[in-house]
């Protein structure tokens, strides 16, 4: 029996002002940095076995503190980057939204790539092969930290969601995805700032 954590990294200073991420880099602020500790503590208490992580640097950043309570390798893999956003990098999400290509992206985000990014379906096949890998390892208990749509992806496939029902939850900078692999099926539930479990995977709040 395997068990996942899923954990986005911490808030950063363009989190906090809702500027576009994808690929580029943006530090961890200080509610990020308390966010990856009280996920660090109670990740110790989980016998963690292994830890992977996407290589930008927020979550690099987010990584290092949560294993400032285990002590273990990180291991790092490209295929669990972020969405690349592409012209949108670097953009106040506000800004972006007023154009037509969000609101169609936003009625197809499966199929429509924004100029020069991704979509769903680009990384759905890029995660799904480091999924096989991940899930073939005797690993028992591991630690994925990765960010918010990547993430989201990744629990989508595990879980064998249909498109609405993959979009249909969202993950906060202090909140851990919990998958127990139960042969046929994946049992969820959820910890905000280390507290819970709770029932489940959260709906979107936005």
């Amino acid at each position: 029996m395997q068990e996942l954590y899923f954990i986005r990294h911490g808030q950063t200073e363009w989190n906090a002002i809702r500027r576009m991420q994808g690929r580029w880099n943006s530090d961890l602020n200080e509610l990020g940095r308390r966010q990856a500790d009280a996920n660090g503590r109670f990740l110790a208490g989980c016998d963690i076995d292994y830890v992977v992580a996407s290589p930008l640097d927020r979550t690099r950043q987010t990584a290092d503190i949560i294993n400032g309570h285990l002590g273990l390798t990180i291991n790092y893999d490209d295929r669990i980057m972020e969405w690349d956003c592409g012209d949108w990098s670097g953009e106040v999400q506000e800004d972006v939204s007023k154009s037509e290509e969000w609101a169609t992206w936003r009625a197809d985000p499966f199929t429509y790539r924004p100029p020069n990014a991704e979509n769903y379906e680009d990384m759905i096949e890029r995660a799904t092969p480091f999924l096989e890998e991940l899930t073939a390892t005797p690993h028992k208990r591991v630690a994925v930290v990765s960010h918010g749509m990547i993430g989201r992806v990744m629990v989508g496939v595990l879980m064998k969601l249909s498109r609405d029902e993959l979009l249909d939850f969202h993950q906060q900078n202090d909140t851990i995805f919990h998958l127990t692999d139960r042969g046929e099926y994946y049992v969820t539930q959820h910890f905000v700032g280390g507290e819970g479990p709770y029932p489940g995977i959260p709906k979107r709040d936005f």
